[in-house]
């Protein structure tokens, strides 16, 4: 596209912007993630390359270091973090930006519009404003009483003295660790 048709059709986003000069700090956490998991991913694959040893014989022979899962954890975390937050917001823009037709907006924010009222009624204009849920009333009545039950049901903390301990035993010297087997 040459740069007046580009031009003609509107702005365009970069590549960690979500809309034109609106810079998206999930993209660049996703990206890091991403560029994360790729140096884990490559970390763990190096640590587990088998390796060349030679024998007293002069015989060359490979060894395989022991299996480790925690580079192969990481890895993944990585991976997940890197694509699942994306998923999530595009999850919820579009359950959510539906909430505008449905009454459940009205609902979660605790306010319904009434409907006007007909043609013949002179309160109409009236009726057109913000009326609150009578639901609402509801439950800060059962806030207030859950409220009271939870005073009422507290009880205050008890305070014992404290009991005396007894004083720690010696503790062994090196010398007698060493006799007993141990290591110091």
């Amino acid at each position: 596209m040459t740069t007046p048709a580009r031009a003609a059709a509107g702005p365009t986003t970069g590549f960690l912007e979500e809309s034109p000069g609106n810079r998206s700090s999930m993209r660049l956490m996703c990206l890091l993630a991403l560029l994360a998991s790729i140096a884990f991913g490559s970390i763990t694959m190096l640590r587990s390359a088998p390796m060349v040893s030679r024998d007293a014989a002069g015989q060359d022979s490979l060894t395989y270091p022991p299996r480790d899962d925690t580079g192969m954890i990481v890895t993944f975390a990585f991976l997940l973090a890197a694509f699942a937050p994306k998923v999530v917001q595009k999850f919820a823009e579009q359950r959510l930006g539906a909430l505008g037709s449905t009454g459940l907006r009205e609902l979660v924010l605790g306010v319904v519009r009434s409907e006007p009222a007909a043609a013949g009624d002179p309160t109409g204009a009236a009726a057109t404003s913000v009326v609150e849920d009578p639901r609402l009333g509801q439950l800060r009545e059962e806030l207030g009483r859950l409220r009271a039950e939870l005073e009422r049901s507290r009880t205050p903390i008890q305070v014992t003295p404290a009991t005396p301990v007894a004083p720690p035993a010696p503790a062994l010297t090196p010398l007698e660790r060493i006799r007993l087997g141990g290591s110091l």
